[in-house]
């Protein structure tokens, strides 16, 4: 059959149109971000490619892989999507006088290949013991890692001492904690310790730790200070002030690594179980979340910072959460500072037939202040544990521990609403995650 000249106009037309389409699908849905999950049920790594379009994560060849240690609790990447560390916080052991050991326990380095694949460089050791979080400072070129206890050969005691000084839930006195720092070889990936040039130890050497307060819970890096959430003021007298809960503030100089104490700097924060310390993208504000508060629904009291790292109390700073929520866990801003969500591991609503939700709420730029958003509660994935939004700025993901999964959630950035994703938003993923990170696409 022979088309007329309009009937082939009109085919090839069409067949431009579609080939115009299939050319701009294409454009837009790539790999646009790597997803990596740390899971303590097998002391796993999951990796997974981020669709742009879609939001869907698909698993990277060759995941999950192993932490390079046991109990992997918390993972960064650098900012050139080069590395990934992972925090092993180890299996510990206590024996009948209080003692802890671990084992396993270190900060594993992986590199990232060009198909986010993950291939384990080598493994360091932090100063103290009982490490629980990891941080970089505002550049890359330092990472600190926090410690429940700073170097000790003997951990338990029933009465306190000078060496001794914290009550733990135990029942047993223990040492103060500390923060390791380590320079950041930017072209390895490399750690080495930093040591304290202020402090000496008993046989009169640099310590290779920076003493922090009693039984320290979070912390939270800015360019030139690091916040850290403690039980208590370690100024205080031995033995007291239990669960007289602060934020300490320490000065950071980028130059040498080191960490100072800040004067006089304890923030008395008045919460009963702080869970988090976070900030804007911006670092203009520092949120606590308290998770006793409220009857366990919680509250966030909002910070700025003052002069020579002193946080401000800021009026009608102390914002409730959602009524309908229970264990907040984890906080993160979006990439504009517009606004702040919270992962909580239960909830009372209708919203979410897993039980847990996540809380969003608009920031104040003049004030920092939070105002819950008009439709918020979001349901999520059972007892999310992380969230964060991708390098992408247009999805939010939560790592779910009771049901093995990563849930995705579109942003809108005008409004901070959150649906779900267009082509299903619940992933598969190692078995009980711990924690979460993206890194974008830089091949």
């Amino acid at each position: 059959m022979k088309l007329s000249k309009f009937g082939r106009i009109a085919v090839a037309l069409s067949a431009s149109f579609v080939l115009a389409l299939g050319v701009t699908s294409c454009s837009y849905n790539f790999t646009a971000a790597y997803v990596y999950v740390t899971g303590s049920y097998y002391n796993q790594i999951g990796a997974y490619k981020e669709d742009n379009n879609t939001g869907r994560l698909r698993p990277v060849p060759g995941s999950p892989i192993s932490s390079g240690g046991s109990n992997p609790i918390r993972s960064l990447v650098t900012s050139n999507g080069r590395f990934l560390y992972v925090l092993n916080e180890g299996t510990p052991t206590t024996d009948s006088n209080g003692n802890i050991s671990w084992t396993g326990a270190n900060i594993s380095l992986f590199s990232i290949g060009g198909n986010g694949t993950l291939a384990f460089q080598q493994s360091y050791n932090s100063a103290g013991n009982g490490s629980i979080r990891i941080a970089f400072d505002g550049t890359g070129s330092h990472l600190f890692v926090l410690d429940s206890y700073e170097p000790f050969t003997s951990n338990g005691s029933t009465a306190p001492t000078a060496t001794l000084p914290c009550l733990g839930s135990d029942g047993f006195y223990h040492p103060y904690g500390d923060i390791s720092v380590f320079n950041v070889d930017s072209t390895t990936g490399r750690l080495s310790i930093v040591t304290n040039l202020q402090q000496n130890s008993s046989n009169n050497t640099p310590l290779t730790y920076f003493p922090v307060g009693c039984s320290p819970i979070d912390f939270h890096a800015t360019g030139g200070n690091v916040y850290t959430a403690e039980v208590s003021d370690p100024s205080l007298p031995a033995g007291s002030a239990e669960n007289n809960q602060v934020i300490l503030p320490y000065a950071y100089t980028a130059s040498t690594g080191q960490l100072t104490t800040v004067p006089g700097g304890a923030e008395a924060t008045g919460a009963v179980a702080i869970s988090v310390i976070g900030a804007t993208s911006s670092n203009n504000y520092i949120y606590v979340v308290d998770a006793g508060a409220n009857n366990g629904s919680g509250q966030i009291i909002a910070y700025s910072q003052g002069s020579n790292g002193f946080l401000q109390t800021i009026t009608g700073g102390v914002t409730a959460n959602d009524g309908t929520a229970a264990g907040p866990v984890a906080l993160t801003a979006d990439s504009k500072s517009k606004f702040l969500y919270i992962a909580n591991t239960k909830a009372t609503s209708s919203i979410s037939s897993s039980n847990s939700e996540i809380t969003g709420f608009t920031i104040n730029p003049a004030s920092g202040v939070l105002t819950l958003l008009s439709d918020e509660p979001y349901g999520t994935g059972s007892g999310p544990v992380c969230i964060f939004q991708d390098p992408t700025h247009q999805y939010v993901y939560t790592a779910d521990s009771d049901a093995n999964t990563v849930t995705g959630h579109l942003i809108n950035p005008d409004t901070g609403t959150l649906t779900d994703l267009r082509s299903g938003s619940t992933f598969a993923t190692v078995q009980t995650p711990t924690w979460c990170v993206a890194t974008g696409v830089t091949d």
